[in-house]
């Protein structure tokens, strides 16, 4: 099963991340932006909670009281940005989605690169987002796999209103039947054709262009699993960059372009 699952598993896990970094980085910008020093007395409830503090209690001390009770520590703020630091997900998003300090007009219009019509949505998917991270961390092939499509929904739905991982696009393509890798790619194309609009004569901007082939290359991952596709089935990187070639020079037959005669795999 670790052999079926290992390569999805450490790209669903690199997106968990991203997000995660991605939610704590904005909830310290916009929180603070609005609370400043006084932040911690706002979300003193929060901090404090028992149950809350014994997750975060270990053989050396408190992680949590070290920071609130460091006298070195003197700004809120700076408690702040330690605390979420090292806060788990689900506190992060308990934070975000239930507590009612947050939920100021300025916060939620810094926080979210797409601010929800309704939240129900997201606060309903949070233990699933965390059931997800769960089952990545701990090799739970098991309900993942009973569980893949709606996990995939889910964090697609988290990354859209955080602007993480989409990589400038606000939505995956739905296709009704697996999709082809030409198919694959003429969508993004409509998403994104810069991805597809490279030019490997340009030796300036040789390392740009590398960057794009990952993005699209990533992206084709990201559409194909979102579409049916299993780990096994996906392209590989040569057959994604072939049919990228193909759709660009006027649908040239896939099998007659060389990619290693490219000035883009040419060495200066």
């Amino acid at each position: 099963m670790i052999e079926k699952y290992y390569f999805e598993f450490s790209k669903i896990y690199c997106r968990l991340m991203r997000l995660e970094m991605q939610l704590k980085r904005m909830l310290i910008s916009s929180v603070l932006a609005y609370y400043k020093d006084d932040v911690i007395n706002v979300f003193e409830k929060f901090f404090y909670n028992k149950t809350r503090l014994s997750r975060y209690t270990y053989k050396d001390g408190n992680s949590f009281l070290a920071i609130l009770k460091n006298p070195q520590i003197t700004k809120g703020s700076q408690k702040f940005i330690r605390l979420v630091n090292i806060m788990y997900l689900s506190d992060i998003l308990f934070m975000v989605l239930c507590c009612e300090q947050f939920r100021r007009e300025e916060i939620i219009n810094n926080f979210y690169f797409k601010v929800p019509e309704k939240y129900g949505k997201l606060t309903s998917s949070r233990q699933k987002l965390l059931d997800l991270r769960n089952d990545i961390a701990h090799y739970n092939f098991k309900d993942y796999e009973q569980n893949r499509k709606d996990y995939l929904d889910v964090l697609l739905m988290f990354e859209i209103h955080m602007g993480r991982n989409i990589k400038g696009i606000l939505e995956f393509p739905h296709f009704t039947e697996k999709p082809s890798v030409r198919a694959i790619l003429l969508a993004i194309k409509d998403l994104r054709p810069d991805l597809l609009d490279i030019d490997p004569n340009k030796d300036d901007e040789m390392e740009y262009f590398y960057n794009k082939h990952r993005v699209l290359m990533d992206l084709c991952d990201d559409i194909a699993m979102y579409n049916g596709y299993m780990p096994q089935e996906l392209p590989s990187p040569w057959t994604i960059l072939r049919q990228m070639y193909a759709i660009k020079h006027d649908n040239k037959a896939v099998e007659q372009i060389d990619i290693y005669s490219l000035p883009l795999f040419k060495q200066k």
